[in-house]
């Protein structure tokens, strides 16, 4: 596979670059089976390399290409449109005189031809070359090319998910029915869970809204909108579960080989129970000392009740300390973003388990088992985990100094636990 579409000129020394004509870019190569260029070089070497740019080229063609007959379609039109408009009404001009094949000069694609044909006399579009899904998603992109490039990345993966799932390369938006939608999302929910879907869903709905405010189509309902998937949340509850000591084990030194200060991450989450997006939020400044005690403060999370005071175990404390000495207040802590952390943390995960329901939230489980098995009062311990129960504690968001202390005595109780029942 490495000297794939790498063939030696007949004859000669040089290679060439050789291969197959993608179906989703036949309209572009009428004619020709296989995409042949030279690539000038005798050195295999430089010829993978110019071979891996053309195979780059070609990508990026067939991504912004759509449906093959609507592509012909859209070529044709342009072509008939040009020739009526230089015949400018006279019937004696070339674009009465001639037949639509003199003029489209090409036996490539004749149904398309003759829809073509219609839809300028008539000014109506044939079903079978209406604007389709991936028409409307290129559209998207060009309009959108400064959205951030994980938004880019995440409206092209769900549009091919969404295309497979329907078995084609694309598909005219007004063949997209509800019960189309429907049925896809009680094939996809068994995989993914309630909110992956929904911003599945959200992402194709925005694709289709855009085609109509570009003209693409008539306003039409929408097929992804307006989708309840309570029903779905209700019965798919997954209660996230502890990993084995093994499997604490194996990440601690998966952990320990990465960049980024991923090892400390996790031993963090282990050790409070914070959410992975919580942790990499804390800057400098979110961090108070007092003498040999260490707390973060952590401003915003999921709820109201994520906003908490959350004292350190003696574990974290040294390298947090480490940590602290060359940054700046609004640096981030970990200097890591929680989005990246999270989907690092993921890819290791799921080469250790394939347990979804064991996760970066596991680690909080571990931290409210813990507290459970040192006999610590719950509504204590919810308020460090930033549970809902523990906003009728008194300690507030910014916990007073012995507050802090018996919190902290909470923690090393807990600490002891995982060292004991995981990591020993």
């Amino acid at each position: 596979m490495q000297d794939k579409y790498i063939v030696k000129k007949k004859g000669k020394d040089t290679y060439q670059f050789n291969m197959r004509v993608p179906k989703a870019l036949a309209h572009l190569y009428p004619y020709k089976t296989y995409i042949t260029r030279t690539l000038g070089t005798s050195c295999i070497k430089t010829a993978r390399i110019r071979r891996d740019r053309i195979v780059g080229e070609i990508a990026a063609q067939k991504e912004s290409t759509f449906s093959n007959e609507r592509g012909a379609f859209l070529a044709f039109v342009d072509t008939l449109k040009e020739a009526k408009q230089e015949a400018r009404g006279n019937r004696g001009e070339a674009y009465y005189q001639l037949s639509t094949q003199d003029i489209l000069d090409t036996e490539a694609f004749p149904k398309a031809q003759l829809a073509a044909s219609h839809s300028v006399e008539t000014g109506t579009i044939p079903e079978g070359y209406r604007p389709t899904l991936r028409e409307a998603l290129h559209s998207w992109l060009e309009r959108n090319s400064r959205r951030n490039t994980d938004t880019i990345s995440k409206i092209k993966s769900t549009t091919d998910r969404f295309l497979k799932y329907c078995g084609q390369f694309d598909i005219e938006l007004a063949a997209i029915h509800r019960r189309d939608v429907l049925n896809y999302i009680e094939h996809t929910i068994i995989d993914y869970s309630v909110s992956t879907v929904s911003g599945h869903l959200s992402r194709l709905r925005s694709v289709f809204k855009h085609s109509w405010q570009v003209g693409l189509i008539d306003q039409i309902p929408c097929p992804f909108s307006d989708h309840d998937l309570a029903f779905y949340k209700e019965h798919k509850i997954e209660k996230t579960q502890l990993f084995s000591a093994h499997e604490i084990k194996q990440i601690m030194q998966w952990s320990e080989s990465q960049p980024d200060n991923m090892r400390l991450i996790v031993k963090t989450g282990l050790y409070t129970g914070m959410r992975i997006g919580e942790i990499c939020a804390l800057t400098a400044k979110d961090i108070h000392m007092e003498d040999d005690l260490i707390a973060f403060y952590v401003r915003k999370g999921k709820s109201n009740a994520a906003e908490r005071t959350v004292p350190i175990c003696d574990a974290l404390v040294s390298e947090i300390r480490e940590r602290l000495a060359n940054l700046e207040p609004s640096s981030l802590l970990f200097g890591l973003e929680g989005k990246k952390a999270s989907r690092d943390f993921s890819r290791f995960k799921t080469t250790l388990t394939k347990d979804k329901t064991k996760k970066f939230h596991s680690f909080r489980v571990h931290m409210i088992t813990a507290f459970a098995r040192a006999g610590i009062d719950e509504l204590k311990a919810a308020f460090i985990v930033g549970h809902k129960g523990g906003k009728t504690m008194s300690y507030g968001y910014y916990a007073k100094a012995d507050e802090l202390h018996r919190l902290k005595e909470a923690v090393e109780k807990a600490a002891h636990i995982i060292h004991r029942d995981w990591l020993s």
